[in-house]
């Protein structure tokens, strides 16, 4: 029960991990408190304005948008409708920027307002020119990375294959995934082999003592099975060990399928951020103004953005635009993320098409832990309580699994259906090619027999043993291998009336007299006389 009970805990905190680490990778950053006081570096209204207006990402596209012409502060106005560069600078889009970064001390109010009324045509486009960051192009990549890089370049080598298919690609790269786990499986296997052929002995150990639940005998009995499982050189945590060395493998795996551009495509993590910030910026500002969420790789990003990016190459927002649009386009092979003609890049949502796939991946996982389920040996006890536990997780994780599959892009969950396809399949071969052994019940009495031979093998010689109650003290939580339980009226007798003391015998007897009493008595018997 301890080790099964062990085994457990840590297989449900292997998958807690997991969906923790899947659930922070899915995760948006949240806004810091900017500070946008008047301090001595601020000489002028071009310097302040712009140290100040990036704070805000808000106020940033606000201004950027009202340099090319527009107010998106204006009521009505619709950011995401197409904004070509009017060559005008609207003002009242730049003071309603401002106002988002508009400081609250007096002394810095009365700088703010000074100088925001001296703001003319050119500070307006100086400050945006001045907003603007150079983006390093080079990939610096630490020691994990280049392994998740290399990784995705054989990723990328299948996508060709397929003819740019990415989601082609995933099913061909989930395959070989899985033949180079299949020592861990294989291991995993043997020792569950191992498992079941302790299973006669270990259930003999445990009806030894059925019916006894005190302390004191179900701690002996734990450690007679961890004994036997010592004896026999089996490791009940040894089942864990492919698990601990797989998750690392699985989370590294992870990253790769959700970000292509960085490990499939090779391109320095700067690109990612460079692409996401065109993107989701507004068409007034100069962006694509597409609804992506932040974290979720670029998976999503490169299937909406596509090879549409040609507006980056003008993007006020970074100073070498150009270089990062090269970069991106030049000798570049965007993956094509359509499955049957519907764009797996996407997240799903109810109102699309996409919604079928957290559906099919509960069906899948649903079904993968009860068919692996019966693949495996059960434990030796089986109670109502662990068999509860079971169906909870059964249910749980599957719908863990649906809500990462509605955060996460369409491709995504169906790697993950893929991947449930391909186990269960592995189990279930290993399970024909190396079998796990069924006893029978003539199986489990030999092994009971052959505990009892063992224990009165074991058993300690009559003159050994505690005199009083036929040479023998009876526990009365009969832990002892030769033991017996007594009848409660005899149980109570041997507790209630002590034993008789053994008369001593008569040399001894004299022997233990003292020798003054001795003399006491030689010289009585003058007197007599």
């Amino acid at each position: 029960m301890k080790k099964n009970r062990i085994v457990r805990v840590v297989s449900l905190f292997l998958v807690l991990l997991l969906v923790v680490t899947a659930l922070a990778a899915c995760s948006g950053q949240t806004t810091a408190k900017i500070d946008t006081s008047w301090t001595a570096a601020d000489t002028d209204a071009v310097t302040y304005f712009a140290r100040i207006v990036p704070m805000s990402a808000e106020a940033r596209e606000m201004f950027v948008a009202a340099s090319r012409g527009y107010n998106m502060a204006a009521e009505g106005f619709d950011k995401n409708a197409d904004a070509p560069d009017l060559g005008t600078v609207n003002f009242d889009g730049v003071y309603a920027a401002l106002d988002k970064v508009k400081p609250t001390d007096d002394a810095s109010v009365t700088h703010f307002d000074e100088l925001k009324a001296t703001l003319t045509a050119e500070n307006v486009d100086e400050i945006v020119t001045r907003m603007s960051e150079s983006v390093s192009l080079e990939a610096d990549n630490g020691p994990i990375d280049t392994i998740l890089v290399w990784i995705g370049k054989f990723l990328q080598i299948l996508t060709k294959i397929t003819g740019g298919k990415y989601v082609f690609a995933l099913f061909i790269f989930a395959i070989v995934v899985e033949i180079l786990m299949l020592p861990f499986g294989i291991k995993q296997q043997k020792n569950s082999i191992k498992q079941a052929k302790l299973r006669p002995k270990e259930m003999a150990i445990r009806n030894k003592y059925k019916g006894r639940t005190d302390q004191a005998t179900q701690q002996k009995m734990t450690q007679e099975i961890q004994k036997m499982y010592q004896e026999e050189g089996f490791n009940p945590m040894g089942g864990c060990l492919p698990l601990l060395i797989q998750l690392p493998i699985i989370l590294a795996l992870y990253q790769i399928v959700i970000d292509p551009l960085r490990y499939v495509l090779g391109k320095a993590a700067s690109l990612s951020q460079v692409l996401t910030t065109y993107c989701t910026t507004a068409k007034a500002a100069g962006g694509l103004g597409l609804e992506i969420g932040t974290g979720k790789g670029t998976i999503e990003l490169l299937s909406q953005a596509g090879n549409n990016i040609d507006g980056l190459q003008s993007f006020s927002y970074f100073s070498n635009a150009t270089d990062c649009y090269n970069a991106l386009t030049t000798n570049v092979t965007m993956p094509d993320f359509n499955l049957f003609g519907i764009n797996m890049g996407q997240i799903p949502t109810f109102k699309s098409i996409l919604v079928l796939v957290p559906i099919l991946t509960f069906v899948f996982y649903f079904a993968s832990m009860k068919l692996n389920r019966k693949f495996m040996p059960q434990p030796a006890v089986q109670d109502a309580q662990m068999g509860c536990s079971n169906n909870m997780m059964d249910i749980t994780m599957p719908l863990m699994s649906v809500y990462i599959a509605f955060i996460v892009p369409a491709a995504v969950g169906i790697y993950w259906i893929f991947k449930s396809v391909l186990s269960t399949v592995k189990q279930f071969v290993m399970s024909k090619v190396m079998p796990v052994p069924v006893f029978t019940e003539e199986d489990y009495k030999a092994a009971e027999k052959a505990l009892k031979g063992k224990g009165k093998q074991e058993q300690r010689p009559a003159a050994d043993r505690p005199a009083g109650n036929g040479g023998k003290v009876r526990s009365l939580h009969y832990i002892d291998a030769d033991d017996e339980p007594l009848p409660p009226p005899v149980r109570d007798a041997v507790e209630e009336t002590p034993a008789p003391k053994a008369e001593e015998p008569k040399e001894e007897k004299k022997a233990k007299e003292v020798p003054h009493l001795k003399e006491d008595r030689k010289q009585n018997d003058n007197d007599k006389k």
